[in-house]
């Protein structure tokens, strides 16, 4: 009876202590603590003085490093439990399903990271580019300057000067066109001309209204041409470059001036009219 009482297993597993628990064990378990220690510091330490330099806001800089210490301890505590002979599978079991239930309540910021490391990573558009966002299963599309790219939003000035905060995970699904990526941008614009006009009078004088156009580049060619014949105007369509940074000046620039030199060739446009006949019986 005595000697079953003082069997070393039996007051071990008692006491809550692994069977195969080793006292030569202790001093490396030891180590190991001091060394994740020093790690779980020096990581708050590279944060502390450098977090500065990294292309995430303050806030995602903060989640980062919290990430990294918990990793840091989870790491720690089953390398030290299985130098002491603790059977970490089932902690392993654990920590997978507390991760599971984390990664699930943070979906949405988890794809919002990875797309804007995405974006980072692949640059197809940077601070200051014009660039229209088509979202699938969306009616409006946003367009505007990119004011500012971080990990989890992307922020666009529209031409009502309103700021549009997108979800990167929206930005990494939709189809980006950026007017900014090359150098000249291509004006294309179709305007209805009545049928009574001469057809190589029109095409003659949105030719030479272009030409005047300072902000057209003329030598990457001007195209006018019959693109329609509708049930009451024939339409005209023109095509020139410019600067993309000159669009929108070049592109309002030529329609207010269609109109006055139309009126210098006795063009007329087209309008809706409604023609009543009176019978007298």
């Amino acid at each position: 009876m005595l000697s079953e009482s003082l069997d070393s297993t039996k007051v071990l597993e008692n006491i809550g202590i692994p069977n195969n628990f080793d006292v030569k064990t202790i001093p490396y378990a030891i180590i190991l603590i001091i060394i994740f220690f020093l790690i779980y510091k020096a990581v708050g330490k590279v944060f502390a003085k450098h977090s500065k330099y990294f292309p995430f806001e303050e806030n995602i800089t903060k989640l980062l490093e919290k990430l990294i210490k918990v990793a840091i301890i989870f790491i720690a505590i089953i390398t030290i439990g299985g130098q002491l002979g603790v059977n970490t599978t089932s902690l392993i079991a654990i920590f997978s399903i507390f991760g599971l239930a984390i990664s699930l309540s943070v979906q949405n910021i988890i794809s919002n990271a990875a797309n804007g490391i995405n974006i980072y990573a692949t640059h197809p558009f940077k601070i200051g580019d014009r660039i229209k966002i088509d979202s699938p299963g969306e009616t409006d599309d946003i367009e505007g300057i990119v004011n500012d790219i971080n990990l989890m939003y992307t922020k666009i000035i529209n031409s009502k000067n309103e700021v549009i905060f997108v979800p990167n995970n929206k930005v990494g699904q939709a189809t980006i066109i950026n007017f900014s990526h090359e150098r000249y941008r291509k004006i294309e614009y179709t305007i209805g001309v009545s049928y009574d006009n001469n057809i190589e009078d029109v095409k003659k004088a949105l030719t030479e209204l272009l030409e005047e156009e300072p902000l057209v580049i003329k030598d990457n060619g001007i195209t006018v041409f019959v693109s329609d014949y509708d049930q009451s105007s024939i339409n005209y369509t023109f095509r020139a470059h410019t600067e993309h940074t000159n669009y929108y000046d070049c592109l309002w620039n030529i329609k207010s001036h269609i109109k006055p030199k139309f009126d210098q060739y006795g063009i007329s446009i087209p309008y809706p009219q409604l023609d009543v006949t009176l019978i007298n019986k």
